[in-house]
């Protein structure tokens, strides 16, 4: 991929969802994903909201949501300031991959500077669950050449 893509922004998830794709191989090796994430960006303009249905080794949807009403009733939410999900981004991009700082586990734990949260706990512990496949797919984005709102 050459050509950047803004973060945050649909078609940067559908960016990590061609590459997925492309390497299928990669999350058979981790199981079947099943769950739908919300990913949630606050910047200093607006809230964005992201949301990406995964359904075995695929993302079958990714739709840009006007509010968490909008998300589908089995959802997580993942969500963070635009300046901490540029510096896992870059951070990825730089080490083609995370640092062990950098990995959506500990930058979640414990709910800070990410959380999670959801309709219910189940929903939460969604999250957790698939968390290997869900950081294999944000590290694609050290193949996507990103360019960050402001």
């Amino acid at each position: 991929m050459t050509e950047t893509t803004l973060f945050p922004s649909k078609q940067w998830f559908q960016a990590l969802a061609r590459l997925m794709d492309k390497d299928e191989s990669a999350y058979r090796d981790l199981g079947p994903l099943e769950c739908t994430m919300v990913v949630k960006v606050d910047t200093d303009a607006a809230t964005h909201l992201y949301e990406v249905v995964f359904e075995g080794f695929k993302v079958q949807s990714v739709r840009e949501l006007k509010s968490l009403a909008d998300a589908k009733p089995e959802h997580f939410v993942i969500e963070a300031t635009l300046s901490i999900w540029r510096e896992m981004i870059e951070n990825i991009r730089a080490n083609a991959g995370p640092d062990l700082t950098h990995t959506l586990n500990y930058l979640t734990f414990p709910d800070d500077p990410m959380r999670v949260s959801g309709p219910d706990q189940l929903e939460v512990d969604a999250f957790y669950r698939y968390n290997q496949s869900l950081q294999r797919f944000f590290n694609a984005a050290a193949e996507v050449p990103t360019a960050f709102a402001s």
